[in-house]
């Protein structure tokens, strides 16, 4: 998948998120989220061959996000998304998506 040159002023807004610190709060939590939004659907169907975020448990879509920062699973963009967000940040992601998933959106 190639992304279109102005897609990557979308990818921007989660180098911001990815800072220190950032996610303090639901708030930072959910601000992150929103820039997974950009390219992946919550929902349980597919939007245009990127898989939807569906994190029954959060443990699954944190392996995931750890192999792709990791580089042990290939990806064209998430690898370097990945990258971007700490051990800690990436476990909040997976936690708010399991909650969301199962229509908690309580902390």
């Amino acid at each position: 998948m190639k992304l279109a040159a102005n897609a990557w002023w979308s990818v921007v807004p989660a180098l911001a998120f990815a800072l220190p610190g950032y996610a303090q709060d639901e708030n930072a939590v959910r601000g992150m989220a929103a820039t997974c939004a950009n390219c992946h659907t919550v929902q349980s169907r597919e939007a245009g061959g990127i898989p939807p975020i569906v994190a029954n448990d959060g443990n699954t879509l944190l392996q995931q996000l750890k192999d792709f920062k990791s580089g042990a699973r290939p990806a064209t963009v998430m690898h370097q998304l990945a990258r971007g967000f700490t051990d800690a940040q990436l476990e909040q992601l997976a936690a708010y998506f399991a909650r969301t998933s199962r229509g908690d959106t309580r902390r």
